[in-house]
């Protein structure tokens, strides 16, 4: 009998996939022209918070983070302190966790053609706070990201930044390494998160030449998935070390920190 019930649950889960894309989009799409037209700060966070609360419901998504981790956030979040996010980046559907669990949260996202079908625009990615890399025009983004930071005050969002690529660890276990600069550039105090996953069959396996495609459909492929954010303390760069040197601390801290989780 339970083995009947596991596989009217398998396949309830296979056939619906369609019509969950499809609630996924519409809600997407309705969120991000509902956010445009609000004014009211409070009221963006409450909407951007709700659409993908019932986008993760609808995937069979549960984040836990623990009450610690999430005051640790809104602390930060509700002092003038110049910090910049740094999180670890192997699927697609990060950037809707951190949305998710965190209000104010503003993502730096490589532009892509599938944006333009979201209506997730220049316009919206600002209104949040984040910041759209385009890959003609990448060297304004240090600047960018120096402005935005520099400028932060009380209640502002906070910038946050993936320093790997979308793409699973070299070794088993740990976090994808760290390829990128970017964060670490200006030598902002950086607030590590870090989101683990319960295996690893969402990774995006973009060096197997895994298209994206394939990798968002099996997204819908679980059932009752759980996903655990911890929220770490804050790190702060050394006079006497290099970009390169802080962004390798900043992953070796971060790496140790995901092994215990």
């Amino acid at each position: 009998m339970d083995k009947l019930k596991k596989l009217i649950k398998l396949f309830l889960i296979y056939t619906s996939v369609p019509l969950r894309i499809v609630f996924v989009i519409i809600i997407m799409i309705i969120g991000i022209a509902i956010v445009k037209k609000t004014k009211q700060e409070c009221n963006i966070i409450t909407i951007m918070s709700s659409a993908f609360k019932i986008m993760l419901y609808i995937m069979s998504y549960n984040i836990n983070i623990s009450d610690g981790d999430y005051k640790k956030y809104m602390n930060y979040l509700y002092s003038d302190r110049k910090i910049i996010c740094v999180f670890n980046h192997s699927t697609l559907i990060d950037g809707h966790l951190l949305f998710t669990t965190f209000p104010r949260m503003g993502i730096i996202l490589l532009k892509q053609k599938v944006y333009d079908y979201l209506n997730y625009d220049d316009e919206f990615n600002k209104k949040i706070g984040g910041i759209f890399v385009d890959k003609e025009k990448r060297t304004c983004v240090t600047n960018k990201i120096k402005d935005i930071v520099s400028n932060r005050k009380i209640g502002d969002p906070i910038l946050s930044i993936a320093p790997s690529a979308c793409r699973p660890p070299d070794e088993k276990n740990n976090i994808s390494k760290f390829i990128k600069t970017g964060a670490f550039v200006n030598k902002f105090d950086i607030l590590p998160i870090l989101i683990k996953y319960e295996d690893d069959s969402l990774y995006y396996n973009c060096d197997n030449k895994e298209s994206i495609s394939h990798a968002y459909l099996k997204l819908f492929l679980v059932n009752n998935y759980n996903i655990n954010i911890k929220v770490c303390d804050i790190i702060n760069a050394n006079d006497n070390e290099d970009i390169d040197q802080y962004r390798n601390r900043v992953y070796n801290i971060m790496n140790e920190q995901y092994k215990d989780m």
